[in-house]
């Protein structure tokens, strides 16, 4: 219930900051389209280090989930089976200005007053897809508060959308890595802050402690919305165009990470419920609890367990079964070769844990329930849908992969 009205107070703000004119002089006057043409301006004070360079990324799925693949168009589209992957890099800018009041932008500003196109993140919520750099939304924006002055070197690990709003997968999964990068760069021992959406979450502040970086060093975008640093660090976008991750992203999670995980043993054979979350239920799950308890499965509610708990849940996982959801973005931690049986809502059936899986070397098998109140058309609706499990489809599936 908190996220959801934090949601609604951003909303109701950015409308009110497209209507209110005051210090417009904030707003950029143009775009810089190329994070690297910044850095070989005349003294922009900007400097550009490409970690990796681009290349073509391949999407491994079976040809029958692909035709199951939702397709809403836009971002959440079938996903492309072969993908142009931009360059991973790091850009640095003195003076450089952060403006992150909503959760469809990221602005990032260099000094001149330009946004930096492929630093920053924009959303075009009407069509559920992804901006070009000139329709961030800073550009419609009339009202700016004043930039908190931040001494130092600022690292920003925001990365738009699903993390502005507190979601597990994408804080893992696309703001995370993004240290890997830094690192590789050779910033990290220059870093005097890291900029996050809310340390206050429990996983935001167990990872990053686990990653060495002090309470202290942690800024919050609560406090931070419109910052500007002595030198500002941000990386181009992990996953690129939002649908293939990384491998260089996964092996720094597992490498990482892993010693994180808490001194507590589970069973190894998991089975994930959403219980507690809002959305995608499965509602004959005593039924499901019941089909799986004989081969030693035990249901976890991560919702309950530390950070360190969900990596000591993974790391000795042998078998995984999950309706599809945030929890199963811990399978960076699970030991190569784990099966994982994902389980879909007939109008939510997605590819980023199969493409996951694929990446990590764990073998993947689904089932994709009837629809439960017949067709949908939105992503929305569809990320909401319950789902009943076929018990002898899950029964067969069993048998194949244990």
């Amino acid at each position: 219930m908190t996220d959801i009205l934090n949601r609604g107070q951003q909303r109701a703000g950015r409308l009110l900051r497209e209507l209110l004119p005051r210090r417009q002089h904030y707003r950029p006057v143009g775009v810089h389209f190329s994070s690297r043409g910044v850095a070989t301006r005349p003294d922009s004070g900007a400097r550009y280090t490409e970690v990796y360079p681009a290349q073509i990324s391949h999407l491994n799925v079976t040809p029958d989930l692909y035709a199951h693949t939702t397709d809403y168009g836009g971002l959440h589209a079938k996903p492309n089976r072969l993908e142009q992957t931009p360059a991973a890099f790091v850009l640095a800018l003195a003076e450089g200005r952060l403006l992150a009041d909503n959760a469809l932008s990221v602005a990032v500003i260099s000094a001149d007053n330009r946004l930096v196109g492929d630093a920053s993140f924009q959303y075009d919520p009407w069509r559920s897809d992804l901006a070009r750099p000139e329709e961030n939304n800073v550009f419609a924006q009339r009202w700016f508060s004043e930039p908190r002055r931040v001494r130092g070197t600022v690292a920003s690990l925001l990365s738009g959308g699903g993390a502005a709003v507190g979601n597990y997968y994408h804080w893992l999964i696309d703001s995370l890595p993004r240290l890997h990068l830094l690192k590789k760069a050779g910033f990290w021992d220059e870093i005097d802050y890291f900029l996050v959406y809310d340390g206050q979450r429990r996983f935001v502040a167990d990872s990053l402690r686990a990653l060495g970086i002090r309470p202290e060093q942690v800024l919050d975008l609560r406090t931070h919305r419109h910052l500007v640093a002595d030198r500002l660090l941000v990386t181009s976008p992990v996953r690129g165009a939002g649908t293939h991750t990384p491998q260089w992203a996964c092996s720094f999670l597992r490498d990482e990470l892993r010693a994180a995980a808490a001194p507590q043993t589970f069973s190894p054979y998991v089975y994930l419920s959403r219980r507690d979350a809002p959305a995608r239920h499965v509602l004959n799950e005593p039924d499901v609890e019941a089909l799986l308890r004989p081969y030693g499965f035990e249901t976890h509610v991560l919702g309950d367990y530390s950070f360190g708990q969900q990596l000591a849940l993974f790391a000795g996982a042998r078998a995984v079964v999950a309706p599809t959801g945030a929890g199963l973005a811990n399978l960076v931690f699970a030991p190569a070769g784990t099966p994982v049986v994902e389980l879909f809502p007939k109008h939510f059936t997605v590819v980023e844990y199969p493409e996951l899986c694929y990446r990590l070397g764990l073998p993947h098998r689904y089932l994709v329930a009837d629809a439960a109140n017949g067709p949908l058309t939105s992503r929305r609706a569809g990320w909401r849908e319950n789902l009943t499990v076929d018990l002898n489809a899950l029964s067969s599936c069993l048998h194949q992969v244990l």
